[in-house]
């Protein structure tokens, strides 16, 4: 079981091939489907999606049940990484996945978002964490300042957003 999360194919560990696996299949999804549409309209307005024939409750239904399929899909990469499967071990990515998810250019307002956008956000979220690893920075400090990055980023979104 841990040997999978320590593995690698040409060099590239496991886990990245697992984050192809799922990014590849998603973005076809979301931006060549009918249902991917329907997610990104009631996500930008649920009246208007509604009024134009999209079931929404059902949208968001099923939102939910992708939401929780992946997030128990990457709880078992988790075990498999740390090797012991603990249910309060992925308390602390919560911060991460909406910093990497803001950073990549996804709104919290709605609507506006892609697949590799949060994939960039990662890469750039985890490299200032390793930077700050490497300069000694205190673990309360990193989150210090990925929270005030996703404040600034949200206050330019919304700079942005009224400006159209």
């Amino acid at each position: 079981f841990q040997a999978f999360s320590r593995g690698s194919v040409l060099g590239i560990p496991y886990l990245f091939w697992m984050v192809i696996l799922v990014a590849i299949p998603s973005y076809v999804f979301l931006h060549h489907t009918r249902w991917g549409r329907y997610l990104f309209s009631v996500g930008s307005n649920a009246e208007a999606a509604r009024l134009s024939g999209v079931n929404v409750p059902r949208t968001i239904f099923m939102a939910y049940i992708l939401s929780g399929l992946l997030a128990a899909f990457v709880g078992v990469l988790l075990a498999s990484r740390i090797g012991i499967g603990n249910p309060t071990q992925g308390d602390t990515y919560e911060l991460q996945a909406i910093a990497s998810s803001v950073i990549g250019g996804t709104s919290l307002f709605g609507a506006i978002g892609s697949v590799h956008g949060p994939l960039i956000g990662s890469f750039i979220l985890s490299t200032i964490n390793n930077g700050a690893n490497l300069l000694n920075v205190n673990t309360f400090w990193q989150r210090v300042i990925t929270g005030l990055l996703i404040i600034v980023i949200v206050y330019f979104d919304g700079l942005r957003r009224r400006g159209k």
